[in-house]
Order: C-alpha cells, then sequence, then structure tokens
C-alpha cells in the first residue's frame, strides 16, 4: 500500500492535511490520521503503524488496529492511497 503520488501530506501549523494535487482537493486529518498517513508514506509496515499509536496514545493494540482499519479504509474512499492494505 502507498500513498498515490499526486498526494502530499503536512502540518500546517496545528493542523494536519493531505493535499490531492490531481483533483485539487485538501483533505484536513487529525493527529492519528497523519501518523497513520505519514507511516504508509515511509513504507512501514500495518504492525509497525499500529504500534506506533499503542505507543503515543497509550491505547490498546485492538482500539489502534480498529482506528487504523476505519482511517485506511476512509484514505481508500477518498482515493488517497493504492494497493493492498
Amino acid at each position: 500500500m502507498k500513498i498515490k503520488k499526486d498526494v502530499l501530506i503536512q502540518k500546517m501549523g496545528d493542523s494536519f492535511v493531505a493535499y490531492d494535487n490531481e483533483t485539487s482537493t485538501l483533505h484536513e486529518l487529525n493527529e492519528t490520521g497523519f501518523l497513520i498517513l505519514s507511516g504508509i508514506e515511509k513504507k512501514k509496515s500495518k504492525q509497525e503503524i499500529i504500534k506506533g499509536i499503542v505507543r503515543k496514545y497509550k491505547v490498546s493494540k485492538n482500539k489502534a488496529e480498529g482506528d487504523y482499519e476505519e482511517f485506511v479504509g476512509a484514505l481508500k474512499t477518498k482515493d488517497l492511497i493504492v494497493g493492498k492494505k
């Protein structure tokens, strides 16, 4: 799984965004979403990203996995990532 080539992610002040250059669409992200998308961009595995969520937010592995799956589903729906989970 990887981010589409026309999608840029970055922190802007206190906000996190993903910009789809192909559609000129700006998507606001929360901090967890940014962490997940950054992990995908850095080619981290699903388990590495989930471990990062557990460490940073002190949540259970099940909660982190659920959040990951939900967010990745939304990214696919918005056509920001391609490939398999």
